[in-house]
């Protein structure tokens, strides 16, 4: 199984328009996909960063997510997709107690 730091050199080198596509430039056997954060909408398109698990290490590929227009390819957006190191952060929240 690859290292998650070959892996991001992989999807970076690659250029990809988006998350996606990863399965079309790296081998994703044992990758497990958790999460998608962070939406920004643009005009035509939203970008997305989703996050993905090998074993216990963690990695983003940000890029578009959603198209707006079934014109569209994600080519068309003239974005490329980053790919990074990622942490997991514990987060929690707050309820009512009950009596």
């Amino acid at each position: 199984m690859k290292t998650v730091k070959e892996i991001i050199n992989e999807i970076n080198e690659a250029k990809i328009c988006t998350p996606h596509a990863i399965d079309d430039v790296v081998d994703i056997s044992g990758v497990e996909q958790v999460d998608t954060i962070d939406p920004i909408e643009h005009r035509w398109y939203i970008t997305e960063t989703v996050v993905y698990k090998i074993g216990d290490e963690f990695f983003g590929v940000r890029g578009p997510t959603r198209l707006k227009s079934e014109s569209m390819s994600y080519s068309d957006t003239s974005a490329t997709c980053e790919a990074f190191e990622m942490v997991k952060v514990p987060s929690f929240t707050f309820m009512p107690k009950g009596d």
